[in-house]
């Protein structure tokens, strides 16, 4: 075993973890600061997941002002 083998604390399962904390904290809106992580690969993958959460919550944003009705343009009855 080497020295970089060695110094590797993580798996598949902790690194799928951090990505789904790091999804779960940019669709709640969190900042990407609140990353947890000390090690650097487990930090990566937490903001990934931070990146595509984010990017779902804006969409999904998007197509719920989309499909609100805009109330300027709605036409009253008298």
């Amino acid at each position: 075993m080497n020295h970089r083998e060695k110094d590797q604390h993580w798996s598949l399962e902790s690194l799928t973890k951090a990505y789904q904390q790091g999804y779960m904290a940019g669709l709640a809106g969190h900042s990407s600061d609140a990353q947890p992580f000390a090690d650097s690969v487990p930090a990566a993958a937490w903001e990934a997941g931070w990146v595509d959460g984010e990017g779902q919550r804006r969409l999904s944003a998007e197509k719920i002002n989309r499909a609100a009705p805009n109330p300027s343009t709605t036409k009253k009855r008298a």
